[in-house]
Order: structure tokens, then sequence, then C-alpha cells
């Protein structure tokens, strides 16, 4: 999941000490595209990751063959003061298909000892006009899972909601690394999915990741 990919290049890049540069590559299959909670394709979806990284600065590009053509391009950049890891960062998303407009986030966090915080300020224009948008997250991770709940706000229609996600890994199956993600939606505003029920999906993956 994009989502599970992201948090694993945070906190890769907020513990990164060395000046050395990196480039490296990934690729992943998942059941569905599960964003946020939110199932935006429900078939199985393929994506790829290439990023450079150099003294806790990433860049990078993330690119999906989803029903919406989604390609994501994002800068981030983390330290470690006094044990604490800190993160900033900035999303662009785009898509192919119409109607599907586009949205820019930027994005703080924090995490201590697997416990884990984040304020996500963003703009969709989605609908032809701008609409902002807030989510703020807190997660915890122990051994290989992780467990979070996040708040979006939605300047304009009511599209509020809340989302969970617990996530862990499944070890290597046939060389890939494999992931298991539960997630769902809940305390929906009445027009966040148009069908006014909760969102629930079990999403397997698969990945590989690739030095260049």
């Amino acid at each position: 999941m994009k989502t599970l990919f992201k948090a694993i290049a945070v906190a890769s890049l907020a513990t990164a000490t060395a000046a050395q540069a990196e480039l490296s590559a990934s690729v992943a299959v998942d059941s569905e595209y599960v964003f946020r909670g939110v199932t935006l394709d429900s078939d199985a979806t393929t994506s790829a990751t290439l990023e450079y990284a150099i003294s806790g600065l990433t860049v990078g590009a993330w690119i999906a063959d989803d029903e919406a053509g989604e390609t994501d391009l994002y800068v981030s950049y983390g330290l470690n003061v006094g044990g604490v890891d800190l993160g900033l960062s900035f999303t662009d998303y785009s898509y192919d298909s119409d109607g599907y407009g586009g949205q820019q986030e930027i994005a703080v966090s924090a995490s201590v000892k697997g416990l884990g915080l984040s304020y996500t300020d963003g703009t969709d224009d989605t609908f032809g006009t701008d609409n902002d948008y807030s989510v703020v997250t807190l997660d915890y991770t122990f051994g290989n899972v992780n467990v979070l709940v996040g708040q979006i706000d939605v300047d304009g229609p009511d599209m509020d909601h809340s989302y969970f996600e617990i996530s862990g890994s499944l070890g290597q199956i046939v060389g890939l690394d494999a992931s298991l993600t539960i997630t769902g939606t809940f305390d929906e505003g009445e027009e966040a999915f148009g069908d006014d029920e909760e969102n629930d999906s079990i999403v397997i993956g698969f990945s590989k990741a690739f030095d260049l």
C-alpha cells in the first residue's frame, strides 16, 4: 500500500545519517488500492517507486496503474533531534483520467519510541474549485505491526471522516516482501462516500526493493 511505503520512507529518511547519496526503486502489487481507509480501486493495483536520497533529503515519484492513473511526486526531509525523529514533506498528486483534478499536501511528523504523530495540510481541486483539508494521524509501531488512526477534515462539503489501519509484515514469500493491512473508515460525513456506509478492506501486498 502507498501509505505503508510512505511510512517506511519517512522512517528511513528520519534516521539517515550518512552523506552518501542513494538511488533506489521498488515495485509492488496490492490486492486493491486503499488510501486513508478509502478504496480507490477495488481491482489489484501495480505500482512503482523511484527515490533519490542524501543526508535526510529524499526526492521521489510513485506511479500506479489504478483506474485514475495516479502519479505522486514528493520531496521530504527528516532528522533526529534529541531522540525524536522529525519529518517535513511536500507531495503533489496528479491523475491521467479527467475529472480527478489533483491535490497538493504539506506534512509535518514526529515520532519517538514507536509512537508517531503527523499533521497534513492539503488542497484538492477535484471539483473544479480549491477545497482545503487537513489530516491528523496517530500511530504506534510494535515489532513489525503498525496501528494507525486518522481524522480527515474537509472545508466545504460534509466529507469529514476518520479511518484506521492495522498493517504488518508477513515476511518473505517467493523472494517478495509480503504485507497484510486491515483498514477502514468510521464517523463519516453525509457526503463522504455517497452510500453513507463505512468502508472496510483487507489488503494483501507484495513488493520488491532494489538499490540502483
